[in-house]
């Protein structure tokens, strides 16, 4: 049952957790729009931003968001999908999503790398992972933009951020922040998380006020790891405490910074032997994959320009 707005007593269009109460559409989408400029700003004006685009709630919601603020920040702004041949309908939402805010898009297909897919679910989620890092960083390079932008939202924030702790990866937290500048050096650009601070139902609720189409069909690999246990509990946290999430995001990446743990590029680099990108070892990960699937890696990405 709805409830009327916290602020201005109208009737309640979406119910935001992390306020704990509902809220109308004018007062919803300042609301989402504040929470992406907290993340933008820290940007500076005049920056290029690639969007990782799936067709799911998150990307579509952070490429509509970016976009719509895109002015006020004169950022350069556009879109691209990496199609891993799962849902054909996705690609129709991110044409839709381009036609709709008139920006430029890209589309690489994983079949033009000789890649797919594993059936098996921790196979597949291990190399859904390491392609899309991989080809969003270097499509963004290739294409000269200084940032690429993923969905992550406050859930999977608070999610990296316990998930880390509990496996005792506590170097990790120095990814626990909204921007992380470029590493020309590293071959490396910027990584901004528009969505850094808004959660889950808040990107669903965006994105349907907002007009705007996503998929609906989910990873068919979704609830195999420990994310089907961690999500649920933090959504408690903050049915009981609604600022928990945002509070418990805050204070751990406040203490990864007091700690000197920043993802600041610093240190030596070692370069795939094969591709030249960053890697641990001599041959990356993504070329090893590629490798494995009797795929190549081309000299350049094959890139389409779509929209």
């Amino acid at each position: 049952m709805r409830d009327r707005c916290i602020y201005c007593r109208s009737e309640g269009e979406a119910f935001v957790p992390n306020l704990g109460g509902w809220v109308c559409r004018e007062h919803f989408m300042r609301y989402f729009y504040k929470r992406v400029s907290r993340v933008l700003r820290r940007l500076g004006r005049g920056r290029s931003v690639l969007v990782g685009v799936s067709g799911g709630k998150d990307s579509v919601a952070a490429l509509y968001a970016t976009a719509d603020l895109s002015e006020r920040y004169s950022l350069r702004v556009a879109g691209l999908m990496i199609d891993m041949g799962l849902n054909p309908e996705c690609l129709e939402v991110y044409s839709e999503a381009l036609e709709d805010l008139g920006v430029e898009g890209y589309l690489i297909r994983l079949e033009d790398l000789g890649m797919r897919i594993p059936r098996d679910p921790r196979a597949a989620c291990l190399v859904c992972g390491t392609v899309t890092r991989y080809l969003l960083n270097r499509a963004a390079r290739e294409l000269g933009f200084e940032y690429a932008a993923t969905g992550h939202n406050l859930d999977d924030m608070a999610y990296f951020a316990i998930n880390n702790l509990i496996t005792h990866n506590v170097w990790y937290l120095r990814y626990l922040d909204s921007v992380t500048p470029p590493v020309p050096g590293a071959k490396t650009v910027g990584r901004v998380r528009p969505l850094f601070w808004v959660g889950d139902s808040d990107s669903a609720n965006f994105v349907r006020l907002r007009g705007a189409r996503s998929c609906v069909t989910k990873c068919p690999h979704e609830g195999v790891d420990k994310q089907a246990v961690i999500k649920p509990l933090v959504a408690r946290l903050v049915e009981l405490w609604p600022q928990s999430e945002v509070n418990l995001v805050g204070s751990l990446r406040e203490l990864a910074r007091r700690a000197g743990l920043t993802a600041d590029g610093g240190g030596d680099f070692r370069f795939c032997s094969r591709c030249g990108y960053p890697s641990r070892t001599e041959v990356c990960s993504f070329c090893r994959l590629a490798e494995s699937m009797g795929g190549s890696v081309p000299e350049r990405l094959p890139v389409v320009r779509v929209g």
